[in-house]
């Protein structure tokens, strides 16, 4: 009777353990990184989702993925997603929510530095970057991204170019 209770208690401490270490696994990667991991916030993904307008078979670029948030909301709008993220706790469990979603033929995610990306695919960029990198943001993005671009910027709007609409911390921009 006690092996009973006690197994699953061991098993959720493991768990919750495993959870932990992790964590700090994650943080600790992230301490050598320039852009930190900050996951975007439901409402905001409503936002950019709306901004980007995605078409089936469109490409959506997200420039920093993360946990792939951005890229299962275009995914699920019929866009072929590709993420750039150097994390890899943050690339496999990307690759993991992907198949778990039966998203996986829609979604790249490459373990790669975001500055290498290849811009000319993508009909949408999503951005998140902090204040001080931003101006190096839009300057790569409108050196390599295609005319009709669409570039949806999470909290720090570009600081030379004029948004054609912003709502809720999210700026969207148009490469004409």
């Amino acid at each position: 009777m006690v092996f009973i209770i006690i197994a699953p208690l061991i098993v959720l401490i493991v768990f919750l353990l495993l959870f932990v270490v992790l964590a700090a696994l994650m943080l600790a990667f992230d301490i050598f990184l320039d852009l930190p991991y900050v996951a975007t916030d439901r409402k905001k993904i409503e936002t950019i989702i709306k901004f980007a307008q995605i078409k089936p078979k469109e490409t959506v670029i997200d420039m920093g993925s993360g946990d792939g948030r951005l890229l299962f909301a275009a995914a699920q709008k019929g866009a072929n997603a590709i993420g750039y993220e150097l994390n890899p706790l943050l690339v496999f469990l990307t690759i993991i929510h992907a198949k778990l979603k039966g998203l996986s033929n829609r979604i790249v995610i490459c373990r790669k530095n975001l500055w290498k990306a290849d811009l000319k695919v993508a009909d949408v960029i999503f951005v998140y970057s902090l204040k001080r990198d931003i101006q190096k943001f839009e300057d790569f993005i409108y050196q390599n991204a295609q005319k009709g671009t669409r570039i949806v910027v999470n909290t720090n709007p570009f600081p030379s170019k004029n948004p054609i609409k912003s709502e809720n911390g999210i700026f969207l921009y148009k490469i004409e």
